[in-house]
């Protein structure tokens, strides 16, 4: 886990880590979980997480990297596009997530 956090506490935290989907190879990796406080939107957390996340990624041998997202989640999809994310066609629904149609995002690292 990365976390970010000033003197008020913690801000974020990211997950990066090997791909959890049964399509992939070593080579992918994952950013399992991306949250960003919304009193800490807009000031840069989630960039910083989302920079490191792909740096460990890289530095575990991974070459690509996925990250799932609900699919009407307009704010984070802009966010990981503006990271150079792009979906990958995959979907699934899961019944944790009240089976809320989730996408798959890509990109090369």
């Amino acid at each position: 886990m990365l976390m970010a956090e000033d003197e008020s506490g913690m801000l974020g935290f990211t997950m990066p880590g090997s791909s959890r989907d049964s399509d992939a190879t070593d080579r992918v990796g994952e950013v399992r979980t991306m949250f960003v406080l919304p009193a800490a939107w807009g000031r840069g957390v989630g960039h910083a997480l989302m920079t490191a996340a792909l740096d460990d990624l890289r530095e575990r041998g991974h070459s690509e990297a996925t990250v799932w997202s609900f699919a009407d989640n307009e704010r984070a999809n802009r966010f990981y596009e503006r990271h150079g994310f792009a979906r990958d066609g995959s979907e699934r629904t899961e019944a944790a997530w009240a089976n809320i149609v989730e996408v798959r995002y890509r990109r090369s690292l």
